[in-house]
């Protein structure tokens, strides 16, 4: 990564964050310090997961990029110490580093706590979306602490992976091509929704609502799903004074499941070079 290229990455304008660089090779350590201070972020360095875990139980950090392979403490086990130590209250947001990472193994990673990855060695345009999409979660939470935004959804909440990859036979390449598709359609799907009910057409709405519940489900994409048949019932009920927070809802997982994507998708890509 040249000077130029850093420069590159610091000229787009994000709110400054509080950032936890993990990482055991101390030349990584310093070119990811030097690319998020010039961008006027607030950055420290651990070298290991244990150093990692006690960094933030002191402090709090918006983003913490935890690599995987460490010494002392890797990043997997360092994670589920955070999670642990959390335990249900402010949650860390914690983007994997790895090189070696397979979209096959993301569940693992989900289980450990680890809310998104990127691939090493890293591609500009995909940090900048991470640091972007962090710092919108954290200016939308501020702006209505009343919807659910997206930095409140785990990754594995909205998308079981080896469930969805068995609903389509086990072919992950399948899967990936069909995830894609519906990731295309969401936006249409969430309008049609948000038509119907403006319409007031209750019956539209219902199959609409009944027909994203079951391609979701097929997906492994069950909280996505779940609020579909939510709304569902709502709308086959006639529960008009629910059916706008419903929405509401949906679209704020359909947000989450999207950058969830663009990551998941373009990590594939890259695996696949």
């Amino acid at each position: 990564m040249s000077l130029g290229e850093v420069e590159q990455v610091a000229s787009s304008e994000l709110p400054h964050l509080a950032i936890l660089v993990v990482d055991d090779d101390e030349l990584s350590r310093r070119m990811m310090k030097l690319l998020l201070t010039r961008e006027g972020h607030h950055v420290e360095v651990a070298s290991n997961g244990l150093e990692a875990f006690e960094a933030i139980k002191s402090k709090k950090y918006d983003i913490v990029f935890m690599d995987l392979q460490m010494p002392v403490m890797d990043g997997v086990e360092a994670s589920r110490k955070i999670r642990e130590w959390e335990n249900g209250g402010v949650r860390t947001f914690i983007v994997a580093l790895t090189a070696s990472y397979l979209p096959e193994q993301g569940q693992e990673l989900f289980e450990a706590g680890i809310d998104n990855y990127l691939s090493k060695p890293f591609e500009l345009d995909h940090i900048q979306r991470m640091l972007k999409y962090r710092a919108d979660a954290i200016l939308s939470s501020s702006a209505n602490a009343e919807v659910m935004h997206s930095e409140e959804i785990s990754i594995s909440e909205v998308l079981d992976f080896q469930k969805g990859v068995k609903r389509v036979g086990g072919d992950i390449d399948t899967y990936w091509e069909l995830f894609a598709e519906f990731i295309q359609e969401l936006p249409k799907k969430t309008e049609a929704l948000q038509h119907y009910f403006a319409l007031g057409d209750l019956d539209g709405l219902s199959r609409a609502a009944h027909n994203l519940k079951g391609v979701t489900a097929n997906l492994g994409i069950l909280q996505l799903s779940e609020y579909a048949d939510r709304l569902d019932k709502q709308s086959s009920a006639g529960y008009t004074d629910l059916i706008e927070k419903s929405l509401k809802e949906i679209k704020a997982i359909g947000g989450r499941l999207s950058e969830i994507a663009q990551i998941f998708l373009s990590g594939r890509k890259f695996h696949a070079k």
